[in-house]
């Protein structure tokens, strides 16, 4: 077997694998650092994009060195956890000079062009500084139970989460105290960037000096100053113009009468910097985030985030704002209108009370019945929460029945999208009756697009001078031409029936009747209509007339042979009689419409039969013949229907079987009949 390994070999492994951690972590850290020192480049843009990696390897670093910290603490290792506690400091004021001294080192925070090319590297560290409250905070509230303490941190271990409670007590330098006054800090900026839409002005004189003093890139030495001051000297200053506008509008809000109203000027506010809409969403998601995950700081980003959402950018027109264009304002509301519904649903705003502000803030925009949902639904989880094992395994219960219904909708759902998706197949094989079915795979596609690129011609298809272009090309028009192989560029703009009647007909919508159904309209075209009328009673026709009287014509015979060809391909025995019924019908009434090129060869098929019969006869019967072939001739579609069973190529696809797998039904003698009691 495998020897033993004795204590002291065990420990000493130990010890070596922790002091290669401790290295690995320390030089990850001062990588990080020369980074976030201002003027790394002369150019603005290189500079901003290498503090960008620098912040990014930050926020991957801090919680492994905090635990690593955490650790050696632990251990009673104090001097290996200050030995990378100092680096970890560094960089944290790194990150935090590069969000809010940027103003102070180049005496032009206030231009539009330098917070456009710095928002990436601001949004980096607004992520950052969520990182940094999240872990210099406490899991549970102030004298919470054990148990929900216990629950907590059971979820945080397997989110890979740190936090204060993680933190030994016992070292000299690195306490909780001091971790969480900046973790508190911290989140008074984010709250700030979020009510505010950017930095309240600082006092340049502070960010002077606070720029003066940092230590980026060297030892914390002289003066006394420690590595808490440093961070303090950049981040509390930040936080308390945030608090003294809070307290303001606050202050002004109860003397108009109301305690709990928030009255905030923002003509009489001076932003550092303003948010564009990318760090500005960060910032919204970085609150609600610590709101459920930190149930400290629930209540105060639940009343922040309702707030906003009471005053939103772009206020009552939602015109665009600062760095935040009018499509920006309207994702920034709709935002913080989703945020306060996702913290209303959370049991914690009935705890701490705010879901009052909450359901205000969504009742104002228009959302009273989701909030009352979400209150439902809160106010419910809490009470199974303080229920008794009864209730919860009824709850149980009821979540499983809803789960299965859900479950059933969900393949009703899938089973709907699959039918859509094989009529939209069918359509774009059909492709507008004579085109290519496109690949699946959209790279398929466009390369089938640019292979045919050299088949088009080089000129467009004539245009008659007449009539110009009515179609406007748009992504429609590139579709139907890909689709249609081309066919549909050269067709003429006055062939109504070619576009599916586009031009002939118009199509309203209706009211919502009780039934849910919406009524549709359908109306003819006012020149349509005063075309056929002029058809119908003029013997002269003038050439517009006589063209949509030739197009009328056409149309019919091509819906007259679809008609015919679905009655006999029709699996169900009462719909095919309906069918043939309708085309006997349709067959004597048009007369003198020549048959579409589906059914040409019935017709031709009776014209022949005619004319042998006139060669091979004299008399009376040629007469008879003669007769026979101008009935033929004047009434096109009645010949074609009574050779329709006699022609090979129609007969043999017009044969089905039957819905109940009996004999094949014959639509011969069924249409026969039924055109000569016509």
């Amino acid at each position: 077997g495998v020897p033993a390994i004795a204590p002291q070999e065990s420990g000493r492994r130990t010890n070596l694998r922790s002091m290669r951690k401790a290295e690995l972590l320390r030089r990850w850290v001062q990588g990080a650092i020369p980074n976030l020192a201002p003027g790394t480049f002369t150019s603005s843009s290189l500079d901003a994009s290498a503090a960008s990696r620098g912040v990014l390897s930050a926020s991957a670093a801090l919680k492994p060195c905090l635990k690593y910290m955490a650790e050696r603490i632990g251990s009673a290792d104090d001097a290996g956890a200050l030995r990378l506690f100092l680096p970890v400091m560094r960089l944290i004021e790194g990150v935090l000079g590069r969000l809010f001294l940027e103003g102070a080192r180049k005496n032009d925070g206030r231009d539009i062009n330098n917070e456009k090319e710095g928002d990436a590297l601001r949004s980096s560290c607004i992520k950052f500084l969520e990182i940094v409250v999240l872990c210099f905070s406490n899991k549970a509230l102030p004298g919470a139970a054990g148990s929900q303490a216990a629950r907590m941190k059971k979820d945080a271990s397997q989110a890979n989460d740190f936090s204060l409670e993680d933190l030994p007590p016992g070292h000299p330098i690195i306490t909780r105290e001091n971790l969480e006054e900046i973790g508190e800090y911290a989140f008074s900026t984010l709250r700030g960037l979020v009510l505010l839409g950017g930095q309240a002005e600082i006092d340049p004189n502070l960010l002077l000096a606070a720029a003066a003093s940092s230590s980026v890139g060297n030892e914390f030495m002289g003066g006394g100053s420690s590595p808490f001051q440093q961070i303090l000297s950049i981040i509390k200053p930040a936080a308390l113009a945030f608090l003294k506008v809070e307290s303001d509008a606050e202050k002004a809000g109860a003397e108009s009468g109301d305690k709990d109203s928030f009255i905030l000027d923002r003509s009489n506010i001076e932003l550092g910097f303003g948010l564009s809409q990318k760090s500005y969403s960060l910032s919204i998601n970085a609150v609600q985030m610590l709101a459920t995950k930190r149930p400290v700081f629930f209540k105060e980003s639940s009343i922040c985030l309702a707030r906003r959402t009471m005053d939103p950018p772009g206020g009552l027109s939602g015109d665009a704002e600062g760095l935040l264009t009018k499509a920006a304002v309207t994702g920034i509301r709709t935002h913080l209108r989703s945020s306060c519904l996702t913290l209303l649903r959370n049991f914690l705003s009935v705890t701490s009370g705010c879901w009052e502000a909450l359901a205000d803030a969504l009742n104002a925009s228009g959302m009273k019945a989701q909030a009352d949902r979400a209150l439902q639904a809160s106010r419910q989880q809490l009470n199974l929460m303080k229920g008794g094992r009864a209730a919860r395994n009824r709850a149980a219960i009821f979540y499983e029945w809803e789960s299965a219904d859900n479950t059933r909708q969900l393949k009703r759902q899938r089973d709907s999208d699959d039918a859509e998706a094989r009529v939209r197949a069918a359509k774009i094989a059909r492709g507008l009756g004579s085109g290519v079915q496109l690949p699946t795979s959209m790279v398929d596609a466009c390369e089938l697009v640019l292979l045919n690129l050299e088949n088009l011609p080089p000129k467009r298809p004539p245009v008659s001078s007449t009539s110009q272009r009515k179609r406007p090309i748009d992504l429609d028009f590139v579709v139907d031409a890909v689709m249609s192989n081309g066919a549909s560029l050269s067709v003429n703009e006055n062939r109504w029936y070619d576009r599916d009647g586009g031009e002939a007909w118009t199509m309203e919508e209706g009211d919502v009747g009780e039934d849910g159904r919406r009524i549709l309209s359908f109306s003819l075209s006012d020149k349509v209509l005063e075309a056929g009328v002029m058809a119908a009673e003029s013997d002269e026709l003038k050439d517009s007339v006589k063209a949509f009287a030739d197009q009328s014509k056409l149309a019919a015979s091509k819906a007259f042979s679809r008609v015919l060809f679905s009655a006999s391909n029709a699996r169900s025995e009462a719909v095919a009689d309906m069918g043939k019924q309708l085309a006997a019908r349709l067959a004597w009434t048009l007369s003198g419409v020549k048959p579409s090129i589906e059914i040409e060869s019935a017709h031709s098929m009776a014209v022949k039969s005619v004319e042998g019969a006139m060669s091979k006869n004299d008399g009376k019967k040629k007469e008879s013949a003669a007769e026979l072939l101008s009935f033929v001739e004047s009434h096109p579609l009645v010949s074609s229907c009574l050779t329709f069973d006699m022609t090979p190529n129609i007969s043999s696809q017009a044969v089905h079987p039957k819905e109940d797998g009996g004999q094949p039904n014959s639509p011969a003698s069924s249409l026969s009949l039924r055109v000569l009691n016509e």
